[in-house]
């Protein structure tokens, strides 16, 4: 059943994702930031869920290098891919950090949550440091755990269909419009 609320982009999404599976691809994304000396920076991480209709969650270590880049470069774009339906969806957004992420942290299993007790990410490994993988129990709420909201406001779909390709923009201004555009 469509949800009428939701952006059209939404519609599309919703049905690559489905047609995926159980694939991994239907949970990782490629987050691209700009570094302090204005060099890009690409990661994969992972989809954590929806904010409100168009912006997507994602968490991070508070002590990653992308948080530097956000704080200087709220600019960031998103790519996903789904192989099944040859779907490429490019998000380009502002990131801030939702600071009300007590549910989040909460929905994470205790596994999760050592992860964000282990070193700095990037770090050499310091054997003192309990291992991220050492499970414990009721773990309170880390202060490296951050929930990243990403707002989109552009969103470019290349579906790679044969014997043509087809592209979409869709773009908000004070609604989402949407625009056929060449491959």
């Amino acid at each position: 059943m469509l949800d009428n609320n939701l952006p059209s982009w939404r519609q599309d999404l919703k049905s690559s994702r489905k047609k995926e599976g159980k694939s991994p691809s239907n949970k990782w994304i490629q987050l691209a930031t700009v570094s302090e000396k204005n060099e890009p920076r690409l990661r994969t991480v992972v989809f954590r869920g929806w904010h409100k209709d168009s912006s997507m969650i994602i968490f991070t270590d508070r002590r990653s290098e992308k948080i530097g880049h956000l704080k200087s470069n709220p600019n960031a774009e998103i790519l996903w891919f789904f192989l099944k339906t040859k779907s490429q969806y490019r998000f380009k957004g502002k990131i801030r950090e939702l600071s009300n992420n007590k549910n989040y942290w909460d929905s994470l299993s205790e596994k999760s949550k050592s992860s964000w007790y282990c070193g700095s990410p990037g770090e050499k490994i310091n054997p003192k440091v309990q291992s991220a993988y050492e499970i414990l129990s009721n773990l309170p709420k880390s202060e490296n755990f951050v929930v990243l909201n990403f707002e989109i406001y552009s969103v470019d779909l290349l579906k790679l269909e044969q014997p043509i390709h087809k592209r979409y923009l869709w773009e908000k201004i004070k609604k989402w419009e949407k625009t056929e555009i060449n491959p």
